[in-house]
């Protein structure tokens, strides 16, 4: 059944020192897909195109583009092809710990504003994070820094610029930038459209960042959690292009 599965690793576990991997996978219609099973690590599903069904334990699921699973380690878990067309979707991992008090999966399908942010510290013990960020045309972005948790930037439409130490590159749909932990690295938008991304942190933390962002957008109070500190942030250079 594997062999059905087109399957692109963007960010293998040994460059995140075990810590995390990120693949883009498709599907065709009528993708059984693997055996109900579960493991010791944590699990994000991110739907691209097309339509999954998903089991999580005893609950049956059926999701559409921009929905989020979040799986804890130790939560039966399958899902398949539920839909006429291919599916495509990421699928984050990083470990966890089989804990029955956190044994609780998590679906998010419907997230208002530019800056969604679908799986939030408390939502994954804080193991993992992940936003769905629209990104304005223009050429600022934050400054060079570096920051104690990993970061991947998948990019959901337009394109993006990214520094990387040294090296400058650009990233279009499909394609993802990965910035470990205590890297330094930026990234903004040079490029006459709006650009949007699936972003994912590990360890959590940063996300209380990006609620308090989408709170301000909407004029409205953040969550009591998003008031709660976020990891250090250091800047060590100018936003790109800028010397």
């Amino acid at each position: 059944m594997n062999e059905l599965i087109d399957s692109n690793v963007l960010v293998r576990s040994e460059e995140s020192g075990g810590v995390l991997s990120v693949a883009e996978e498709r599907v065709p219609p009528g993708w059984e897909g693997p055996p109900l099973d579960h493991g010791d690590f944590d699990e994000a599903v991110y739907v691209l195109d097309g339509e999954l069904a998903l089991q999580l334990g005893d609950d049956l699921l059926h999701t559409r583009p921009g929905a989020l699973a979040f799986v804890p380690a130790g939560v039966p878990r399958t899902w398949a092809n539920a839909g006429g067309a291919d599916a495509r979707y990421l699928i984050v991992r990083t470990p966890g710990t089989v804990d029955s008090s956190r044994a609780r999966a998590r679906v998010v399908e419907e997230v208002p504003g530019r800056i969604k942010v679908l799986l939030r510290n408390g939502d994954s013990a804080g193991t993992l994070a992940v936003m769905d960020n629209a990104v304005p045309a223009g050429p600022a972005g934050p400054p060079l820094h570096h920051h104690d948790f990993d970061e991947a930037f998948y990019i959901l439409d337009g394109e993006l610029t990214f520094q990387l130490g040294e090296e400058v590159f650009t990233r279009g749909a499909g394609e993802l930038a990965f910035a470990g932990r205590g890297a330094h690295h930026t990234f903004a938008n040079q490029s006459d459209a709006e650009a949007r991304m699936v972003l994912i942190c590990t360890p959590a933390g940063f996300d209380r960042y990006f609620q308090r962002m989408a709170a301000r957008a909407a004029g409205v109070d953040p969550p009591p959690e998003a008031l709660e500190p976020w990891p250090e942030v250091t800047v060590v250079g100018p936003q790109i292009g800028r010397a």
